[in-house]
């Protein structure tokens, strides 16, 4: 964002998360909806279906399977949190998305320390985003203290979390494929079938597709390690 919008022009805030301790409302959606069933899914592929993640070849082919249908499964969990209604009390009852597109046709595209300086005092930038009422909520205090750790004084740039770049990407590290061209080939055209099916859409059939395509993968020989 500072690349495009330019250097302290409020394209984000940083610090301690409690001074948007709202967003604690969409990660315990995000964990509860999202991302705890993969979790237990890995779990248990380690646990009982032979998922060795020390094998590098394990790690290849759970890459090959899953992230494309992680990245599919975020995508529609985004658009349909996007679009469902939040009420308002006294207000229009609209989606993130109907609020955004409002927001931009009645206040334009402003950054953070813009609209303090229009709205609000300039020494208030320190407890922008802390929304009071919910620090009142244990729930989400609880979930915001087990999944975010201190991370020291946010007042001192030198010791606080600044965030990396690449914020709303995550980097998988590269796997190598076990097979030599030939295999892969063969491999691919002997597991298609089962990734074009259409019962593979709930976890239980997730799982039938690792057991499924890890024999199908084991027995493949002359892997090149």
């Amino acid at each position: 964002m500072e690349e495009v919008q330019g250097i302290q022009c409020g394209s984000y805030i940083w610090g301690r998360s409690i001074h948007n301790i709202q967003i604690e409302h969409l990660w315990v959606d995000v964990t509860n909806s999202l991302g705890q069933k993969w979790k237990e899914f890995f779990q248990t592929l380690e646990a009982y279906d032979n998922l060795d993640v020390n094998n590098y070849s394990h790690l290849w082919l759970l890459h090959f399977l899953f992230i494309p249908l992680i990245n599919d499964n975020v995508g529609q969990w985004a658009a349909s949190w996007n679009h469902h209604v939040l009420g308002h009390h006294g207000e229009p009852h609209w989606s993130p998305h109907d609020m955004f597109i409002q927001g931009i046709i009645e206040h334009r595209h402003r950054g953070v320390f813009v609209e303090l300086a229009e709205d609000q005092e300039v020494e208030d930038i320190a407890s922008y985003g802390i929304d009071w009422n919910d620090l009142d909520d244990q729930c989400l205090l609880a979930h915001h203290n087990t999944h975010n750790p201190e991370d020291g004084d946010s007042t001192n740039p030198f010791v606080s979390n600044h965030p990396d770049s690449d914020l709303s990407h995550v980097e998988v590290p590269e796997s190598h494929c076990p097979f030599t061209d030939t295999q892969l080939q063969s491999f691919l055209s002997d597991i298609q079938p089962l990734l074009d099916s259409s019962l593979y859409v709930d976890m239980h059939s997730r799982h039938l597709l690792w057991i499924q395509t890890l024999a199908l993968a084991s027995s493949r020989t002359e892997p090149n390690t």
